[in-house]
C-alpha cells in the first residue's frame, strides 16, 4: 500500500486509541448457522466450489525460476505447477496420461517431468515428450497433461482445478495495489508443513479473522505483542483485510505524523476467498490454506512462511519463528477449535454469534455463503 494509505490507516488506529477502547465495527451482529460446520451436504457444496473456484496455490517463489515445478492440491485435485523456459507459470492435473499415476511430488528443478510408474516424460508446457518403448503405443494420440487455468499476479499464483473454468483478470477485487506494494514476488519460500486436525476447515480460517480472543486465549503468548482492540476492517469484494495493531503503536506518540512508520506497529491479515489467509508481518509473510478432510469435522491445513530474498537473518531464526508460529496456532487456536467442533456436534445450539466487533469474520462467512449460492 502507498504512503497515503498507510497514514490514513494509522489515523484510524489513533482515533480508536484516543477513544480509549474500540475497533472497526458494523451495525449488526451476524448469526452463523452451526450446520455450516457440521452438514455433509454443506461440505459437499463447499468441496465442489473449491474444486473449480480460483484458489491461491502459493506465492510466486513456489516456482523460483524457469525449469522448476511444485506439486500441490487444489480442492481434491492433484495439481502440478511449472515455470517454463520463458518464465511463465503453468498448471496441470498431476495425472499421467498413460495409467493415471501422479507425475511428481514435492517441488524442485528438472529438465522434464517424468512419471515414476512407467517413465513417460512431459515438457514443462505439458506436452508429451516421450513414451518409454513407444512401439507398443503406435496409433495413440500424443496427449499431454490436462492444462488448468492459472494466473500469476503481484506475487500470488492462482489456479482452478477445473479445466473448463476461468480466472478473472483481477481476482483481488480492488486490493491489487495493496498486495503489489508488499513485494510478495520478492519473498522466497522458507518452509511449509501440512497436517490434519479434527475441526471443520472453515474454523481454521475463522480463527484469524478477529483479535477479540487474543487477550484471553493468547494471554501468555501473543497478547503481550498485539492489542485485542484497535483493529481495522476493509472489504475488497468478497475478500477482506484486517489491520491488527501491535502494542508498539505507542511509539507513534513521540513522532510527527509524517514520520509514522507503518509495518513495525501493524500486522495485516488478508482473507482471500475461498480458503486462504495471508498474514504480512513486519518482515515476512505467512500463508494458511485450509480444505475439507474426510468429513465435516476434519480439515487439512497447510502453513507456509515466506521470507525476503535479501534477508540477513539466519535460517535458524526463521525456523524458530516458524516452529513458534505452528506451536501457538496448533496448541491454542486449533485445540480450542476442536472443542468448538465437539460443541457443534452436540446439538447444543443452532447458531453462533459474530459480534459487531468481528466484521471480517462475518464478511468472510457471508461472502463464502454467497459464493456457494452463486455456484449452485
Amino acid at each position: 500500500m502507498d504512503r497515503d494509505t498507510q497514514l490514513a490507516l494509522l489515523d484510524r488506529v489513533q482515533a480508536h486509541r484516543t477513544a480509549g477502547r474500540g475497533t472497526d465495527a458494523v451495525s449488526e451482529v451476524h448469526r452463523q448457522p452451526v450446520d455450516a460446520y457440521t452438514s455433509v451436504e454443506r461440505m459437499d457444496r463447499e468441496q465442489t466450489l473449491l474444486n473449480h473456484a480460483p484458489t491461491i496455490a502459493g506465492l510466486s517463489d513456489i516456482l523460483p525460476q524457469p525449469g522448476t515445478y511444485a506439486a500441490v492440491t487444489v480442492g481434491t485435485a492433484p495439481v502440478v505447477l511449472t515455470r517454463d523456459a520463458d518464465g511463465q507459470v503453468r498448471a496441470f492435473l498431476n495425472v499421467c496420461r498413460h495409467r493415471g499415476a501422479e507425475i511428481t511430488t514435492g517441488c524442485g528443478a528438472a529438465a522434464m517431468l517424468t512419471c515414476p510408474y512407467h517413465g513417460w516424460t512431459y515438457h514443462f508446457d505439458g506436452s508429451l515428450a516421450a513414451r518409454r518403448r513407444p512401439a507398443y503405443f503406435e496409433g495413440e494420440a500424443d496427449d499431454g497433461l490436462v492444462a488448468l487455468p492459472t494466473l500469476e499476479q503481484h506475487g500470488l499464483i492462482w489456479v482452478s482445478a477445473d479445466p473448463t473454468a476461468s480466472i478473472p483478470a483481477e481476482p483481488l477485487q480492488g486490493a491489487e495495489q495493496d498486495l503489489r506494494e508488499l513485494g510478495l514476488a520478492d519473498h522466497r519460500l522458507f518452509t511449509s508443513t501440512t497436517f490434519t486436525r479434527p475441526i471443520n476447515w472453515k474454523l481454521v480460517i475463522d480463527t484469524f479473522l478477529e483479535v477479540y480472543h487474543v487477550g484471553v486465549l493468547h494471554k501468555a503468548t501473543i497478547d503481550p505483542l498485539i492489542h485485542s482492540d484497535f483493529a481495522l476492517f476493509d472489504a475488497f469484494g468478497s475478500n477482506g483485510r484486517m489491520v491488527v495493531t501491535r502494542r508498539s503503536i505507542s511509539d507513534l506518540d513521540t513522532l510527527p505524523r509524517t514520520e509514522w512508520p507503518f509495518f513495525p506497529h501493524t500486522t495485516i491479515v488478508w482473507a482471500l476467498q475461498p480458503n486462504t489467509i495471508l498474514i504480512y508481518q513486519q518482515d515476512h509473510a505467512q500463508l494458511y490454506q485450509s480444505r475439507p478432510g474426510a468429513h465435516p469435522g476434519e480439515s487439512i491445513i497447510t502453513v507456509s512462511v515466506y521470507v525476503p530474498r535479501d534477508t540477513t537473518r539466519s535460517d535458524e531464526h526463521w525456523q524458530k519463528n516458524f516452529d513458534l508460529l505452528v506451536e501457538v496456532t496448533d496448541s491454542e487456536d486449533f485445540v480450542t477449535c476442536a472443542g468448538i467442533q465437539r460443541g457443534f456436534e452436540s446439538g447444543a445450539q443452532e447458531h453462533i454469534t459474530f459480534g459487531t466487533n468481528e466484521p471480517l469474520l462475518a464478511h468472510y462467512e457471508r461472502e463464502l455463503t454467497n459464493l456457494l449460492v452463486a455456484d449452485d
